[in-house]
């Protein structure tokens, strides 16, 4: 098989993974969560005060913010915003903390291809570190179909992703019997075929993703243990 762009020798390779939790004092719950070069810093804050014309009698409202890693949030910030949201909306369990506000931000250090994914996984570690429950931890990865080609390419960079005719991020909840499909977000042309080959690969991918995850959060509590009895 053909070296990629990147160097990786397979196609169904992920770049290196990155992560840092409990990284910024002024919130209640942050992540630091990286693909190679892609790379992004996640903010929780809440359970809190919300105002009148957001308050839901019987469960939290959840809000996402998308900041780029430079300038101002344009439309692809703000879609990106929307699916976050209403992927991670069912997950909270808001329901235990009706009549407030719980305020995600996710700040783009840099979009190398898969940075949707990286903010799924990034949101799940700040929420963790934050101490609020969920239904289980959620974890994604993104393919691509190569326009030239038809081979589907996993993590993809962003030199990859100019020459893709669709690119496809799934995320999935974790769970070790079967998991489930938490988010399909695809974009581009492609086939019913194409489609669920790439729904194939990203599940298998995931499981290096929600491995290094769990790994990440159980360092993080033994960490804490060792630091209460110091």
């Amino acid at each position: 098989m053909s070296t990629r762009l990147d160097q990786r020798s397979d196609n169904k390779e992920i770049r290196p993974l990155s992560t840092s939790q409990n990284i910024l004092n002024r919130a209640d719950g942050s992540a630091k969560f990286s693909f190679g070069e892609t790379s992004v810093m996640v903010s929780v804050c809440g359970p809190m005060d919300v105002s009148l014309r957001d308050e839901k009698l019987d469960e939290a409202t959840v809000e996402v913010v998308v900041r780029p890693a430079t300038g101002y949030a344009q439309t692809n910030e703000k879609l990106m915003e929307s699916t976050l949201r209403t992927t991670f909306e069912p997950i909270i369990l808001s329901g235990m903390m009706p009549r407030t506000l719980i305020e995600i931000v996710v700040q783009i250090e840099k979009d190398d291809g898969s940075v949707l994914s990286a903010a799924i996984n990034g949101i799940a570690l700040a929420l963790l570190d934050a101490g609020l429950p969920m239904k289980y931890l959620p974890s994604s990865v993104t393919c691509a179909v190569d326009k030239a080609t038809d081979d589907i390419i996993v993590d993809p960079t962003s030199k990859e992703l100019e020459n893709t005719s669709s690119c496809h991020t799934f995320a999935f909840d974790g769970t070790s019997t079967k998991p489930h499909i938490l988010l399909s977000n695809s974009i581009g042309q492609f086939s019913e075929q194409q489609y669920f080959a790439c729904h194939d690969l990203c599940f298998e991918a995931v499981d290096k993703v929600q491995g290094f995850l769990r790994v990440s959060v159980e360092s993080k509590k033994e960490k804490e243990y060792q630091q209460l009895h110091q």
